[in-house]
């Protein structure tokens, strides 16, 4: 007897995909619906009336602790259009999400959210457990063996269910790896930008940069929030292009930096590498001054973080331990083709 995985496999579509077709939910075009149903007919694909009965009588109530959209130059606003999205597909499945927000460095006021929390129910939660320490004690006090999602970043000596993100140690030994070809001869300095936030996500992307680059490097810790941000870049402006010949952003910050190398009108492009496409990094990526972006899909992130979910509590199926997304190297080249896939996918 056919499963909705061959039907799948037949028409070269994900096994999600033939579910929004059979049950017409969600978004398809009508040249992948055509092959859905040529296949279902080519293999005599039969619903399971019972099992279909059954999942639409359960509920997946999750909750989905991540912080303020705004957060770290927008980027939060990515992995929250990716849930979105995925609600918005699944709404007929009985999948509904609460969102609580939080200040990512802001302990008192995640407290305040986790009592909130704590005064309804639900069947699983989605989490960027930035809050390593708060996170963790939250599994002998809140989550009472419900499925967990981490995306973003993973502590991995947690009970969770599963992690959606990238390998942050990997990713700083891409960043190395482009900085060490865009730079010859030996005497030069590499600036790496950090936080002091003491977020472990940060602190392996700078470890697996340091374990490959080739040149000497001087990190910097820009505290969260600084009240003299102004003051600490401008102790960096002079030093651009002569003290150092590239600079490493390990966070979404990148567009600081290549603003000061516009204004000074460098004739010499710095070697700039950072993270995320958020606006601002795109415009200074359109213009070449940021060098490379790379990117860990988090729009797919929170996409994934919502259907693990629902195929877990409402089909039954499990998960990997971890759904590591793929590293994108986006450049001023493959910049605008990146976002049209990314807006049709």
């Amino acid at each position: 007897m056919s499963k909705i995985k061959d039907v799948a496999k037949r028409a070269g579509v994900s096994a999600g995909t033939v579910d929004r077709i059979i049950h017409n939910r969600g978004r398809f075009s009508e040249e992948t619906a055509d092959r859905v149903r040529k296949a279902i007919s080519d293999l005599n694909y039969k619903t399971d009336i019972r099992a279909r009965n059954f999942s639409l009588s359960l509920k997946c109530r999750i909750a989905v602790l991540m912080p303020f959209p705004e957060l770290n130059n927008d980027y939060w606003k990515l992995p929250l259009e990716g849930m979105k999205n995925a609600l918005e597909e699944l709404s007929a499945s009985h999948v509904t999400a609460e969102f609580f927000h939080f200040h990512e460095y802001n302990h008192d006021k995640f407290q305040n959210m986790i009592r909130n929390i704590r005064k309804k129910q639900f069947d699983a939660f989605v989490i960027a457990p930035l809050l390593h320490d708060e996170i963790l004690k939250l599994f002998d006090t809140l989550f009472d063996d419900k499925p967990v999602v981490f995306f973003d970043s993973d502590i991995e000596s947690s009970p969770r269910y599963t992690y959606i993100g990238q390998k942050s140690v990997e990713a700083g030994h891409l960043a190395a790896k482009l900085m060490n070809q865009m730079i010859s001869g030996s005497d030069n300095k590499i600036l790496i930008i950090t936080t002091d936030s003491g977020n472990e996500h940060l602190t392996d992307r700078v470890t697996g940069f340091l374990e490959k680059i080739s040149f000497k490097t001087e990190t910097i810790e820009i505290p969260v929030n600084p009240d003299n941000m102004t003051e600490i870049l401008e102790k960096i402006r002079p030093k651009l292009g002569s003290e150092y010949n590239g600079v490493y952003v390990a966070y979404s910050s990148c567009h600081y930096i290549a603003q000061m190398i516009e204004e000074q009108g460098l004739e010499k492009k710095i070697p700039l590498v950072g993270y995320d496409l958020v606006p601002d990094n795109i415009m200074h990526l359109e213009r070449e001054t940021i060098s490379y972006i790379l990117t860990q899909r988090p729009i797919d992130q929170g996409y994934l973080s919502i259907k693990t979910l629902y195929k877990k509590i409402i089909l039954g199926q499990e998960s990997a331990s971890e759904q590591l997304m793929p590293i994108d190297i986006i450049t001023q080249e493959n910049l605008a083709s990146y976002i049209r896939m990314r807006e049709i996918s």
